[in-house]
């Protein structure tokens, strides 16, 4: 008899853990939400792809004005080289390619030890005011950060004027 009425309350335990696990499982979708489901993750694809394209015409249109402005940037360049060339002459210095040509003239005959004298750059117009202050506090130890700090300019102009004092 115990065993019995210990048999049955193990059997209305098991039913009863039985009956709240389906409670508590989530209701299988109806196939109507399934479809809705399924239209909608079409049309993401969908704007998806339209979003790819739209981001390749973008690219092709930024390719095409980044080829024109590299042309427009080759032909200042190339402008900005004749205008030299002519203040050169105006300055009578030789032109670059004047000196190149006389340079292979010279080594062509053997007569290496012709050499014209160049004569040194011209002496550089007043210097800027900026430059002069970012001298004075470079040479004093400050750093271009702190130099353009104190004088309230771009550090990147700082740091650019210090390299081309470097440069000269």
């Amino acid at each position: 008899m115990l065993l019995v009425c210990g048999v049955m309350l193990l059997v209305s335990w098991a039913l009863m853990r039985l009956r709240s696990k389906t409670r508590n499982r989530k209701p299988l979708a109806r196939p109507q939400e399934i479809i809705e489901r399924n239209r909608q993750v079409r049309g993401m694809q969908g704007q998806l792809e339209e979003l790819m394209v739209e981001v390749e015409a973008l690219t092709r249109r930024f390719g095409v004005q980044l080829d024109a402005k590299a042309r427009r940037l080759e032909n200042l360049l190339a402008q900005a080289d004749d205008r030299i060339e002519q203040l050169r002459e105006l300055q009578g210095q030789p032109s670059l390619h004047q000196g190149e040509v006389d340079d292979e003239q010279n080594a062509a005959s053997g007569n290496a030890s012709v050499q014209q004298e160049r004569t040194p750059p011209p002496a550089p117009i007043e210097e800027d005011p900026l430059a002069k202050s970012v001298y004075q506090l470079a040479d004093s130890g400050m750093d271009a950060h702190a130099i353009a700090m104190q004088l309230n300019e771009h550090v990147g102009k700082v740091e650019l004027i210090l390299a081309l004092r470097k440069a000269k």
